[in-house]
């Protein structure tokens, strides 16, 4: 999978949405996007975006959005903007993601989700909270949704309206995990992998595992292995140094990249856990492996995009898994946390009322400084007027002269922003905006 390129189509394709449920602004948030529940992995590892991917993104969605930002993990891919045009931001969305999987069959659009509005912000913070992950209460994705704040700050597509909805999912997130038992004894991704090795090979502690991968996935697998008493642990990393440094605290053996085969010959089990674009166990690999071992060999492979070719798993001595293989441990892990969930739904309900409430002053607080902004522009038009005829007039008047009015305005205005601020209604928005002149709604 290369870098990101984008040539966006001329038609726009059609989409279908919930309800526009409007939270109180011209400003709108939307979400399009892609999960485990709507999509199988693969389609979903076509749209595991990286970093780099993302600085290439959010320009590019940004043509058709005032704020974007990009969440993208094993699990899901969703795009969250602000737009003053839903339709149009959408159908520009959409119509990016299906060049990129080059889809002329449409076919992705049968995998395609968009809220709007409160609907989009809700999804927000149950994802945050963990309770829309493929592991209910997994605590992966709470770092997650801060990381996609920083890269959106970092590649200009957060301002004030998006920064507050993330902030505000990240409060519920934090909320749910410190006063519910939604995140007791956590499962992740990775050590579901491992569980689900368990279950089907029994005990691990005399298995001999290979781990490719010594990034944040691969560390979590090397602890759970580790807590599942896995004495020997085999790590392998593009960068070797990363492997040995995970080693080291592992009591693992750290091992070249290119050492993978030889040592593929004698394990019992691989787990893969990289964010390669493209696969590194193949044929190529497996073939010099099989020609000098005939036991089982169990593999994992939990990275997105996959690691290893699917096709693997038509070999007679390979067993071959990926993350929607995990659903039964998923489907236990969810039964365990149904009661918190209750709990927990709570809570993001008072955290959307909280942000409803906060988005709803949005449009109020810019109405307000445009106000004031243009109130100075004509004080300091009327000032400089009155100035110019009178040419003697010393610094010391002419400061007197300018607090004067500075003070006349702030006088007249006092009242009017003070009702904005505390009582206005939608009407009253649209009445000040008619009065003052301010039609084309204020500035963001």
């Amino acid at each position: 999978m290369n870098s990101l390129t984008f040539q966006i189509q001329t038609e726009n394709p059609e989409f279908s949405t919930t309800k526009n449920t409007t939270i109180g602004n011209d400003l709108q948030v939307l979400l399009v996007g892609l999960n485990h529940k709507t999509a199988p992995l693969s389609i979903r590892e076509q749209f595991a975006f990286r970093d780099d991917d993302i600085s290439v993104l959010i320009p590019t969605f940004l043509e058709c959005a005032q704020e974007v930002s990009v969440l993208s993990t094993c699990n899901r891919t969703e795009i969250y903007c602000v737009t003053e045009n839903v339709e149009n931001s959408a159908k520009f969305i959409i119509s990016c993601l299906k060049t990129h999987s080059q889809d002329s069959s449409n076919e992705v659009d049968g995998y395609l989700y968009t809220k709007i509005g409160s609907d989009a912000a809700l999804h927000l913070f149950k994802v945050a909270a963990g309770l829309d992950s493929f592991i209910i209460g997994e605590t992966e994705i709470l770092g997650q949704v801060r990381d996609a704040l920083s890269s959106s700050c970092n590649y200009g597509g957060m301002k004030n309206s998006l920064s507050g909805l993330f902030n505000r999912a990240i409060r519920a997130g934090r909320r749910v995990r410190n006063e519910t038992n939604i995140a007791r004894n956590p499962l992740s991704v990775s050590s579901a992998g491992v569980q689900l090795a368990q279950k089907l090979l029994g005990p691990l502690q005399d298995m001999s595992v290979l781990l490719v991968g010594a990034g944040d996935a691969g560390q979590l697998v090397a602890r759970s292995l580790k807590s599942a008493g896995v004495s020997k642990i085999i790590i392998s990393n593009r960068t070797y140094g990363k492997a040995e440094e995970l080693a080291k605290i592992l009591d693992g053996v750290a091992i070249e990249f290119s050492e993978i085969g030889s040592y593929l010959r004698s394990c019992n089990i691989l787990i893969s856990a990289t964010d390669a674009r493209d696969f590194i166990i193949g044929h190529q690999v497996i073939d010099s492996v099989f020609s000098e071992r005939t036991e089982d060999l169990f593999i994992f492979d939990l990275a997105m995009p996959r690691d290893v070719d699917p096709v693997l798993s038509e070999l007679k001595n390979i067993h071959l898994f990926n993350m929607d293989d995990l659903s039964d441990i998923a489907q236990d892990n969810l039964d365990l946390r149904k009661q918190s969930s209750s709990k927990a739904e709570l809570v993001i309900t008072q955290e959307l009322t909280k942000f409803t409430e906060w988005w709803a002053t949005l449009d109020t607080a810019s109405l307000v400084q445009a106000l004031r902004k243009e109130s100075d522009n004509i004080r300091e038009r009327e000032l400089l007027k009155t100035l110019r005829k009178l040419p003697g007039l010393d610094d010391e008047s002419r400061k007197v002269l300018e607090t004067l009015t500075h003070s006349i305005v702030n006088a007249l205005l006092h009242n009017p922003t003070e009702y904005l601020k505390k009582n206005s209604s939608t009407d009253d928005i649209v009445i000040f905006k008619k009065l003052f002149q301010i039609e084309d709604g204020p500035e963001s």
